[in-house]
C-alpha cells in the first residue's frame, strides 16, 4: 500500500497481524501479550509482585508509623520494656518530621500502584488484569500490611528506618516542598495531649480491668491507683467542702470529760491521731487532743481533759474556709502548719458546721 502525504510517499505493508512497516520503519499496531515461554513474562510477573508488596509495606508503615506520636513514643522510651525503649528510641526522629515522612510513604505507595498496571497489561487479559490486581491490592497492598502494622508498627517501623531513610533520600527533591507547605498550613505539632478530664475518663476506662498483677506481661493498674490517680486530677477543682466530714459524723470529746478506762476506749476505737474537743456545743470546738501523748496518763487517775489545756497534748483549733482549695490546705498539711482543720461555712455569721482531718483527703472521696 502507498500513501502521498505532503509530498511524501509512504510505502506501507503488514509485516504480520501485530505490526506494519513504513518505509522500513516498523510500527507496532498491538502489543503481542507475552506468555510463559517469552523470557520477559516472568521478569514483568516478579515486577509486578515486587509492585504489590512494596505498596503494601509503605501503606501498612504509614498506618503504623503515623499512629505513633511524639508523646507515645517519649512514654515508651522512657517507661517501655527494654525492647519497646529501643525501637522508640530509633522511632522518635523521623517522626518529628511527621509531614515529610507521610509526604514520602504516600508517593512511594503511588509510584508502585502506578506501576502494578504497566507490569500486569503485558502478561494478561483486561479481565485477568482485573481481577488479579483487584484481590492482590485489597488483601496484599492493604488489609494484610495495615493489620500487621496497626498490631507490630513499633517494630516493623524500627527495622523499616534504614529503607525509609533511603526512600526519604531520593524522594527528596519532591517530598520536601509538599511537607514544607504541610507544615504552613497545619502546623508541625502532631503529638496527643489529653485535658484533665480526658485524662481522668483514660484513667477510669482501667477500672474495668483492674485486679493487680500482671498478664499478658504488661502491669495493670489496681483499683486503689485508677481512683488515687482519678483523685489526684480531680483535686484542683475541689475544695475543703468537698472533703469535710459533717460535724455530726466527727468524734469528740467534751471538755468536762475525763480520761477514764471508758473514755480512752473510745479514743482506741475511734483510731485517730487527734480528737477535737467541744465545750457545752459541738459547734464550739475549743482544742484539740494530741492522741499519742496520752499514752502517759493513768485510767485509774481519771483526769479531766480540763486540766490537759496548755500541756504538750493540747492543740489550738486550725479554722479555714469551706471555699479554701484543696491543694492549699494540703500544702499547709505537709509544711506541719496543721493536721486537723475546722470549715466555717460561708454565711452571714460564720459557724463552725464541720470538721476535717487529714485523711479526709484521701483522693477515693
Amino acid at each position: 500500500m502507498t500513501v502521498s502525504m505532503e509530498g511524501k510517499v509512504l510505502a506501507c505493508h503488514l509485516q504480520d497481524e501485530h505490526s506494519v512497516s513504513c518505509n522500513g520503519t516498523i510500527y507496532v499496531l498491538e502489543e503481542k501479550k507475552l506468555t510463559a515461554q517469552d523470557s520477559e513474562f516472568w521478569l514483568y510477573v516478579f515486577g509486578y509482585i515486587f509492585c504489590v508488596l512494596f505498596a503494601g509495606l509503605m501503606s501498612g508503615l504509614t498506618i503504623g508509623l503515623l499512629s505513633l506520636d511524639e508523646i507515645s513514643l517519649n512514654v515508651l522510651k522512657e517507661a517501655g520494656s527494654p525492647q519497646q525503649k529501643k525501637y522508640a528510641k530509633r522511632i522518635l526522629p523521623i517522626v518529628k518530621r511527621h509531614h515529610l515522612l507521610l509526604v514520602t510513604l504516600v508517593l512511594a505507595n503511588s509510584a508502585c500502584v502506578e506501576a502494578m498496571p504497566v507490569c500486569l497489561d503485558r502478561v494478561s487479559g483486561p479481565i485477568t488484569a482485573i481481577l488479579v490486581s483487584t484481590t492482590a491490592v485489597v488483601l496484599f497492598g492493604e488489609v494484610f500490611p495495615q493489620a500487621l502494622c496497626t498490631r507490630f508498627g513499633l517494630a516493623i517501623g524500627a527495622y523499616m528506618m534504614p529503607l525509609v531513610y533511603t526512600l526519604m533520600f531520593l524522594l527528596f527533591i519532591v517530598a520536601w516542598p509538599i511537607a514544607k507547605l504541610l507544615d504552613l498550613l497545619l502546623g508541625k505539632e502532631h503529638g496527643t495531649f489529653y485535658r484533665r478530664a480526658e485524662l481522668g475518663v483514660l484513667v477510669d476506662l482501667h477500672a474495668d480491668k483492674a485486679g493487680g498483677g500482671e498478664e499478658g506481661g504488661e502491669e495493670k493498674l489496681t483499683l486503689d491507683e485508677v481512683l488515687i490517680i482519678k483523685g489526684a486530677l480531680e483535686m484542683r477543682d475541689k475544695t475543703a467542702k468537698d472533703a469535710m466530714v459533717p460535724l455530726n459524723d466527727v468524734f469528740m470529746l467534751d471538755i468536762n470529760d475525763k480520761m477514764d478506762l471508758l473514755t480512752m476506749n473510745k479514743i482506741l476505737t475511734a483510731s485517730h491521731s487527734r480528737v477535737p474537743v467541744y465545750d457545752g456545743d459541738k459547734k464550739n470546738i475549743i482544742g484539740v487532743l494530741l492522741v499519742k501523748t496520752l499514752i502517759t496518763l493513768d485510767p485509774d487517775d481519771k483526769v479531766p481533759i480540763q486540766s490537759l489545756k496548755n500541756t504538750k497534748s493540747w492543740r489550738d483549733v486550725h479554722y479555714i474556709e469551706e471555699t479554701k482549695p484543696l491543694y492549699d490546705l494540703l500544702n499547709e498539711y505537709q509544711l506541719g502548719k496543721a493536721h486537723l482543720s475546722v470549715v466555717l461555712a460561708k454565711l452571714d455569721e460564720e459557724e463552725i458546721v464541720s470538721a476535717t482531718t487529714k485523711q479526709t483527703l484521701n483522693p477515693k472521696m
